[in-house]
């Protein structure tokens, strides 16, 4: 009898007495559970839910690592915000980080870091030694932790947790989906007087997000469609591209044109796209009630006669982060140091630009090690972009562009910790080449000049 049952299958494994029991005592367990806190269907579904989702998260790091750049823009509603007693931003980084780890315990693929990010350590170096002569050593410490941590977290991950095109596509799906319903909940404040914005109420978010997403379909989509099929895929597209007009985001609207323009010289067949995108924006925007206040803004492209004029505020914060730079080239005013030597600590917070911003605070060397990882970065795109076999290039084709995207961002608003989204733009560059050096397709055979954790697994 015994061994009747021993021989028994279950989706072609013994099945074995035990493993009924367990099932029992978990199904009643849980049951009980139910009963025990009373909970309402409503309650039980949320919870249900939100076992699901840790799971999927822990599951695939690669999906927390889509939420975590973009849950500053979502977090700060107060209905999001209650979901959990801690920090939305703080409990996800967590999550990735413990997504990390259990990879590195079922022996995950992770890709390796290109030779340039050694400028990060000597960055991190003169910004620990910029400590030493910081207006208010605290604040300081802050930035740094931040960076360290917060920030860390977006430049090294992707080298964990991409390393396959399978977490590369399930990075995109999340990122894109996430960036999609932000896009769609700034459309129900259509018909108002202020422009659109994210669940945060922040604009020039609205607008980098959308411009991503219209970014990841044009090239990861688009171009893998009959033009039947694109067509009924162009509604989707108008979401966020109602949602980039509607924000009035500057520096989001010039880098979509600056990527879309150059685009046509590697990819003529995404003219014909370009052109039915463009006329079904121009169809669209007269029905939607676009507020006024979005026109406006954006119209100042166009109607600005100067560029300090353009700049508006950020021309005065550019000016004084100059001759904070002029007055100490060498070794700048300390790391979080323009805020405490401004005239007016509640408005020059920052220079809104990267690279400025690194300047003042620790010295020329360091705005120029900033300009390098992305000179290097660039560099490397346009070698991507130029090999037109490789079995990825969508995947290059769409990191490019938001590399593109990350730099108008860090232009024109600053703050190493706040953009996230660039750090994470820069590195997915050196991702994608090691998943094209990794490719079966382009490389059967390994290849003695390449790295071997280049070609191991």
């Amino acid at each position: 009898m015994t061994r009747a049952i021993m021989r028994e299958t279950f989706f072609g494994r013994p099945r074995l007495p035990g493993q009924s029991v367990v099932t029992l005592v978990t199904s009643v367990g849980f049951g009980f559970s139910l009963f025990a806190i009373a909970a309402a269907p409503r309650t039980a579904a949320i919870g249900l839910l939100a076992v699901t989702a840790l799971i999927a998260l822990l599951a695939y790091p690669e999906l927390a690592l889509a939420l975590y750049v973009v849950i500053g823009d979502v977090k700060g509603d107060e209905r999001v915000a209650a979901l959990l007693p801690w920090d939305l931003t703080l409990a996800l980084g967590g999550l990735l980080i413990v997504g990390i780890l259990l990879n590195f315990l079922r022996v995950k693929r992770t890709v390796a870091m290109p030779g340039s990010y050694f400028l990060f350590i000597i960055l991190v170096t003169m910004m620990v030694t910029s400590l030493s002569y910081t207006p208010v050593l605290d604040s300081g410490l802050e930035k740094l932790g931040r960076f360290l941590t917060v920030t860390g977290i977006v430049i090294v991950a992707p080298f964990l947790v991409l390393g396959t095109s399978q977490a590369m596509k399930r990075f995109l799906w999340g990122f894109s989906t996430t960036a999609f319903v932000i896009c769609a909940y700034s459309l129900t404040s259509l018909g108002g007087s202020d422009r659109l914005v994210t669940p945060s109420s922040n604009t020039i978010g609205l607008g980098h997000i959308a411009c991503g997403l219209i970014l990841i379909i044009f090239f990861g989509v688009l171009p893998h469609l009959s033009f039947l099929k694109r067509m009924v895929l162009y509604p989707i597209l108008a979401v966020p591209m109602l949602a980039l007009v509607g924000s009035g985001s500057r520096g989001a609207a010039i880098a979509l044109i600056l990527v879309l323009v150059i685009s046509v010289s590697f990819q003529r067949s995404l003219l014909l796209d370009l052109g039915c995108m463009s006329a079904l924006g121009l169809a669209l925007i007269p029905f939607v009630n676009i507020p006024r206040a979005s026109f406006e803004y954006l119209g100042t492209l166009a109607n600005c006669q100067s560029v300090k004029a353009l700049l508006f505020f950020r021309a005065e914060l550019l000016v004084y982060g100059w001759g904070l730079l002029q007055r100490h080239p060498l070794t700048g005013v300390g790391i979080q140091g323009f805020r405490y030597h401004s005239p007016n600590a509640g408005l020059y917070n920052w220079p809104h630009n990267i690279f400025l911003e690194v300047s003042c605070e620790m010295g020329i060397a360091a705005g120029l090690l900033v300009i390098a990882l992305f000179v290097v970065a660039v560099h490397e795109a346009w070698k991507q972009l130029s090999d037109r076999t490789s079995p990825y290039l969508a995947f290059s084709q769409i990191a490019a562009a938001l590399l593109v995207v990350g730099i108008v961002n860090a232009t024109n608003t600053g703050d190493i910790n706040s953009d996230r989204s660039t750090w994470l733009f820069l590195s997915i560059i050196y991702v994608v080449r090691e998943l094209r050096y990794q490719s079966p397709v382009m490389y059967p055979q390994p290849i003695p000049c390449l790295r071997a954790s280049s070609i191991q697994d």
